[in-house]
């Protein structure tokens, strides 16, 4: 894919793609966070009522609500599972939603802070598929090989013509696909 690029430039970010990004960003803070903090606060929860955790929402037993008598020997055996379960989960989701930061909010971050895009200059090779009413670009990025963009749009892109795609350096979030002046809208 690479080969078909053409030339390549830098850009300052216009106010409409700073916009893009920031909207992106907050996205996908607000999915990382929606995810991470309900498992924090459950976790607290369980550390803080400790063994009477157990009892709060209360058990449907044989259509009697119960609850468990907790004695001394039930403490000690909460005390001694719990922090290590909770320490091993919060440890598990600190790092797989840490992954998740550095793979998709921090690129996003840096492009903001640079305010920088890059413009690829490139030759489409075309994919119809026409049986299934969609129709796809591919691209030299390597996360979006394959863009599908409308029959209108891709009538109108001929083989020789060459199409520039606007994205930010770090993410490759793409900003922008335009053949000309003409901006190409992509699902």
């Amino acid at each position: 894919m690479p080969e078909r690029i053409s030339r390549t430039e830098e850009k300052p970010l216009s106010g409409e793609d700073l916009a893009l990004l920031k909207a992106k960003k907050n996205k996908q803070l607000i999915f990382l966070l929606s995810g991470y903090l309900p498992f924090i606060a459950f976790g607290l929860f369980i550390l803080i009522m400790g063994p009477y955790s157990l009892n709060t929402p209360r058990r449907q037993i044989m259509g009697e609500f119960t609850k468990l008598n907790i004695d001394e020997e039930q403490k000690g055996r909460f005390w001694t599972v719990a922090p290590w379960f909770l320490g091993f989960m919060f440890i598990l989701l600190t790092i797989y939603f840490g992954r998740l930061y550095f793979q998709s909010i921090k690129p996003l971050m840096k492009d903001i802070k640079l305010n920088k895009k890059q413009l690829f200059f490139f030759k489409p090779v075309k994919n119809p598929m026409a049986f299934f009413n969609k129709y796809y670009l591919s691209t030299p990025l390597y996360q979006n090989q394959q863009i599908e963009v409308s029959r209108e749009d891709f009538e109108s892109i001929h083989d020789n013509d060459e199409l520039h795609l606007e994205v930010g350096p770090d993410s490759t979030f793409i900003l922008r696909l335009c053949n000309g002046n003409k901006e190409i809208k992509y699902y």
